[in-house]
């Protein structure tokens, strides 16, 4: 699989659209077309690595924050 499928896995399984992804990744809207768009396009551009692991990090730690007993090694006493 590649980072651009990765990319739309991680938009269809967390619900987000483009303009998520440019606050995200802090990226511009155009950079975020051109990783989306098709690998026959004259527009299109690789996602890098970096992206797709900032945005995994991302997305978990808002997880974890919206539920604090979800954190991996936490443990009631």
């Amino acid at each position: 699989m590649n980072n651009r499928e990765k990319l739309i896995d991680i938009m269809f399984d967390h619900n987000l659209d483009r303009q998520d992804l440019v606050e995200l990744v802090l990226v511009d809207r155009q950079t975020v077309n051109s990783w989306l768009a098709s690998g026959e396009s004259t527009r299109h551009q690789e996602v890098p690595d970096m992206a797709i692991e900032l945005l995994t990090l991302k997305l978990t730690l808002q997880a974890e924050a919206a539920d604090p007993d979800a954190l991996a090694g936490s443990s009631e006493d």
